[in-house]
C-alpha cells in the first residue's frame, strides 16, 4: 500500500490538503480539504472536505456555528471520487471560502 500527501497552496491564504491510500492503482480511502486563513497570523481553518471516512465517498460542508452537513458523491468509485473532489475545490475554492466567510459575519 501507498499514502500519498501533498498540499497545494492556491493562494496566501487558502490550500487544499489530500491524502489517500493507494494500492495495485486503486484508491483505498481519501481525503481532500480546503483550509483556509482569514485573519493575517490565524490558523488555517477547513472550510469544505471531501472524504471517505463512516465507508462512503462523501462531501462535508463545515460550517462555523452549525452542524457539518454530510452529502453522499454521486460515485462510490474512489479513484472517481478523488478525482471529483480535487478538480471541484480547485475550480470552486474561492465561492466556498466566500461562503465561509459570510458565515463567519453573521455570528
Amino acid at each position: 500500500m501507498r499514502v500519498v500527501e501533498f498540499h497545494r497552496y492556491l493562494d496566501y491564504d487558502n490550500s487544499l490538503r489530500v491524502e489517500f491510500e493507494l494500492e495495485h492503482g486503486q484508491v483505498l480511502k481519501f481525503i481532500v480539504q480546503l483550509e483556509s486563513r482569514f485573519a493575517e497570523g490565524a490558523a488555517f481553518v477547513a472550510v469544505i472536505r471531501y472524504d471517505t471516512a463512516h465507508g462512503f465517498a462523501h462531501c462535508d460542508r463545515l460550517h462555523p456555528y452549525e452542524p457539518t452537513t454530510k452529502s453522499t458523491m454521486a460515485t462510490q468509485d474512489y479513484n472517481q471520487a478523488l478525482t471529483f473532489a480535487i478538480g471541484d475545490l480547485v475550480s470552486n475554492w474561492s465561492a466556498y471560502r466566500k461562503r465561509y466567510e459570510e458565515w463567519l459575519r453573521r455570528k
